[in-house]
């Protein structure tokens, strides 16, 4: 009998990056309940890096994974009596991190399995990533009159969705810096 790691069984894929996603988002929103500074904006939002590495490395089964725990959250404690914008958010939230991913893949700018992937292009996707996702999320807000102000929302987020960028991407060129050192070779 082969043993394979979850990655390559799409179902078992998809129920673990949503299980551990889903943790991580509800400690992280916990956690940080002050630095919501508006409907659905916050001003760091490690979560945001989360998602994007998510649909990064699994590609439509990070963007499912990113999508359910988003609708999940939404439904049970965000926007509970309001099932539609649940749903657009959730397919918001899946989205942009999935389209940036696809326009760098179209445009030859980033090739399967990431070979040529380095800080340059990983740095115009995370701020293209935060760019769509704030606009999308804002834009869903304003249109469902959650907010009467997007500009504000809209800026707060992007913060939130670049600083959480920067900082996942910055403690995974740690651990990677850290694995490097301790292997031998």
């Amino acid at each position: 009998m082969t043993s394979q790691v979850f990655w390559h069984n799409r179902a078992v894929t998809y129920f673990v990056l949503t299980l551990v996603f889903g943790v991580f988002y509800t400690l992280n929103n916990v956690l940080t309940a002050p630095l919501l500074l508006a409907p659905g904006a916050h001003l760091i939002h490690l979560p945001s890096g989360i998602k994007f590495l998510l649909v990064l490395v699994f590609g439509l089964v990070g963007a499912l994974s990113v999508f359910t725990v988003s609708l999940c959250a939404a439904l049970a404690f965000y926007f509970t009596g309001n099932p539609a914008l649940a749903f657009e958010l959730a397919v918001a939230n899946g989205l942009a991190p999935w389209l940036t991913v696809c326009f760098f893949t179209d445009q030859g700018l980033l090739q399967a399995g990431l070979q040529n992937m380095n800080w340059k292009i990983l740095s115009a996707m995370g701020l293209m990533y935060a760019v769509l996702n704030s606009s999308m999320n804002q834009l869903l807000l304003y249109w469902n009159h959650v907010i009467d102000n997007m500009l504000d929302g809209l800026q707060i987020m992007f913060v939130g969705d670049v600083s959480g960028v920067l900082l996942v991407m910055g403690l995974i060129r740690l651990l990677l810096y850290i694995y490097k050192t301790k292997t031998p070779g």
